[in-house]
């Protein structure tokens, strides 16, 4: 007989779901930055910016931010908030499930992991809005 599922359960699912994929999105709006950076700065063409966009959205997130600290720079305040971000968006990615599998399957912890979720959303949503400012900056008429 399989029990029953906590009262926390489903809310907990749609919590991570939004987690990940605000993770996706961050990943997106860093890629597009990246290559925004570079037609804006180093001359490139749109076709090598969506060839290098399409790079950074099939490897890990790392690889976007590794480029980006490497020759697109973002002001340290921003570069450290993603990095804080990229860190719990791993954290969710690769450990959480092995990490709350015990608590969750004993009706534990279910608030703490909800917070959890919703404070990485949060990130996510407040990195993204500090990007799209940078990139109307960049370009303020479009591409």
């Amino acid at each position: 007989m399989i029990p029953d599922e906590p009262i926390q359960f489903k809310e907990l699912c749609e919590k991570v779901g939004l987690a990940l994929m605000m993770g996706q999105k961050v990943q997106f709006a860093l890629a597009h930055y990246y290559s925004v950076f570079h037609i804006v700065n180093s001359g490139w063409s749109k076709e090598k910016a969506k060839e290098k966009l399409s790079f950074h959205l099939s490897k890990p997130m790392g690889e976007v931010v590794n480029s980006i600290k490497k020759d697109a720079p973002l002001c340290d305040g921003l570069f450290r908030r993603v990095i804080e971000f990229k860190i719990q968006r791993n954290w969710l990615a690769h450990d959480f499930d092995e990490e709350s599998t015990p608590f969750l399957s004993q009706n534990q912890k279910f608030d703490y992991y909800i917070e959890k979720m919703e404070q990485i959303a949060i990130q996510a949503t407040n990195v993204m809005i500090e990007l799209n400012e940078i990139g109307e900056k960049l370009v303020p008429l479009g591409i």
